[in-house]
């Protein structure tokens, strides 16, 4: 009585996770083992691969703005007229923020597909009262993990204020104004994961 056994494992492990594609070939042949004889192919193939994202994003915009016109004052004259006023005040601005964050499951990384090992297993001429088994174990194992935290701080602080006008003790008085003040503030986020 002849005894045959074959034990393969053929494991592939991802420390480089810079490969295009993942797959195991495991090729056993039997052949002539003679009356009584025994063989058992055992193939245990595993591909794994585990990829983790995290993403941690974090922007702040800060717009502080002031405008303030002058003061107007006309007093003790016999006559105030005309375009007798400040100038106007005015502040403008405008802010946009842009996130994009790309996570796919092999983005960067090159990790293509992990495809079914390629088991071939031939038997012949194994004899009468043989006892021929084959076991396969084909596993694939694909984690992808990603965490995103993305943080926006928009501050928009605004102040405006328009200038006295004082004309007193005339004995004609007209056409002092204060110029206008004015503030203007336009914020864009746009976030894309």
């Amino acid at each position: 009585m002849k005894k045959v056994s074959v034990l393969r494992y053929a494991a592939i492990g991802m420390a480089s996770l810079a490969m295009a594609g993942v797959a195991a070939a495991s090729t056993v042949t039997l052949g002539n083992t003679g009356p009584d004889s025994t063989q058992h192919v055992n193939l245990n193939n595993t591909n794994s691969v585990s990829v983790k994202h995290n993403n941690n994003v974090g922007v702040g915009n800060e717009n502080l703005q002031g405008a303030v016109t002058g003061n107007v004052k006309a007093n003790d004259n016999t006559t105030v007229g005309g375009d007798n006023g400040s100038g106007s005040a005015a502040n403008d601005n405008t802010t946009s923020t842009s996130v994009s964050v790309a996570s796919g499951a092999g983005a960067g990384l090159g990790l293509g597909s992990v495809s079914a090992p390629d088991d071939t297993v031939s038997m012949d001429t194994t004899g009468p009262d043989s006892d021929n088994k084959v076991t396969i174990d084909n596993s694939n194992k694909v984690k992808v993990s990603t965490t995103n935290n993305v943080e926006v701080l928009n501050f928009n602080g605004q102040f405006a204020a328009s200038g006295n006008v004082n004309v007193s003790h005339n004995t004609t008085a007209g056409g002092a104004t204060s110029g206008n003040a004015n503030n203007t503030s336009s914020t864009t986020t746009d976030i894309s994961l």
